[in-house]
């Protein structure tokens, strides 16, 4: 493990002191400071500061630093590095380089056509011609915990790439190769197409097949169709096939993993004004057991109320789900969200109750400052009573 806090820290003083004004440096940003209290079999009140900045210069290769930090303080434990310091983004992009690439170094989020989550490394884009692009990427994966290490190589490699092929005949085309791998082991090893397409007339399309070549066997298959049947109606349909991404000296190895099949059907229509009827039954087949899930809801611009039915395998569950938003001033937003559900995982067992509600007020004031109040209260087969209070303080930069 290696730490990685004095040489940002670095980047940062000298970009920071190097006549921002001569060259042009934006700054901007958000930082959040909440205070969170709950009640486990103590009471525990912790307070987070959030910062998010980027730093960019037209005038220096178009370079940005970006940035995303956490830290964490519980008034009633103490917490060791790793828990209270946080690092989600950290690394210097440069973009359109000779007019053609695109170069970030560091810390940062990427979904290369398939599941990444964080890296420590680079990534490169190059746009070969007006449709076509090639991206390659390589590194470590982000620490666990999202702290101020870095994975060795020997522990965890990654690397892959993706060609683009854009807005050719309404369609877009991935061809993508991911391996994730240690100095003993090949954890992943995925290639795979990502196809979508509007060329059908009122109907969009999208396809995903990535085949697992460490294992021999496809590990993800996903179709999805939208299809504008009517003025004010849509329909769509889908099917999806996916195997857990387990690595190869994960604990959950020890277990048999089978894939499961999710056949979807679905429709969406649009009453007067902006409300919405949507609808969608999902039947999941697994190795031997088949599970069904109803999903209805009513929403507009300002949330939804919705009804959630699921029964077979996956167990038995009636519930009704209302998030919606209310803007009382110009400035100032209530908003309410309940959850309630009466469900059972088994048939032998008897239907259990769970209820949780969220209430919040959002204020703005002056330019840059907001400030959130929430409410917090659930309710279940082990809690008879949780409550829990969020507030945050927002500064826009």
């Amino acid at each position: 493990m290696k730490r990685i806090t004095k040489i940002w820290v670095l980047v940062f003083f000298v970009m920071f002191n190097s006549q921002v004004d001569a060259i042009g440096i934006q700054f901007h940003g958000r930082a959040s400071n909440s205070f969170y209290s709950y009640e486990d079999t103590t009471t525990h009140t912790r307070m987070y500061q959030l910062v998010r900045f980027s730093m960019n210069s037209p005038q220096l290769a178009n370079a940005t630093l970006n940035a995303s930090f956490r830290t964490l303080t519980d008034f009633n434990q103490s917490l060791d590095s790793d828990m209270r310091f946080r690092a989600y983004q950290l690394n210097l992009e440069f973009k359109k380089l000779l007019n053609r690439f695109d170069i970030v170094i560091g810390r940062q989020f990427l979904h290369p056509g398939t599941v990444l989550g964080g890296l420590d490394g680079l990534f490169a884009r190059a746009r070969i011609v007006n449709h076509l692009s090639l991206s390659l990427y390589a590194g470590v994966e982000s620490h666990f915990n999202r702290s101020f290490k870095i994975y060795k190589f020997d522990d965890s490699f990654t690397a892959g790439g993706v060609i683009d092929l854009k807005k050719i005949f309404s369609s877009n085309l991935q061809l993508l190769y991911l391996q994730k791998m240690n100095s003993e082991d090949i954890f992943w090893q995925i290639a795979g197409i990502n196809f979508n397409t509007r060329l059908v007339p009122k109907t969009w399309v999208q396809l995903q097949t990535h085949y697992d070549l460490q294992n021999s066997r496809f590990h993800r298959i996903y179709f999805n169709a939208r299809h504008h049947l009517l003025k004010n109606l849509y329909v769509n349909i889908g099917v999806k096939n996916q195997y857990p991404q387990v690595y190869a000296n994960s604990f959950f190895t020890i277990f048999e993993i089978d894939p499961y099949w999710q056949y979807r059907l679905g429709g969406s229509y649009r009453l007067k004004g902006n409300y919405f009827v949507n609808c969608q039954y999902q039947l999941i087949q697994f190795d031997t057991e088949t599970a069904n899930r109803v999903f209805f809801t009513v929403s507009n611009l300002n949330g939804s109320v919705g009804l959630v039915y699921e029964s077979g395998y996956a167990g038995d569950q009636i519930g009704v789900v209302l998030d919606y938003g209310y803007q009382i001033t110009q400035n100032l937003l209530a908003s309410l969200n309940v959850d309630y559900s009466r469900y059972r995982t088994e048939k032998v067992y008897e239907f259990e109750n769970q209820i949780a509600n969220a209430v919040r007020l959002s204020y703005r004031f002056k330019k840059y400052w907001s400030v959130d109040l929430e409410y917090q209260w659930l309710t279940n087969r082990f809690k008879e009573s949780d409550s829990r209070v969020l507030n945050h303080i927002h500064f826009s930069w």
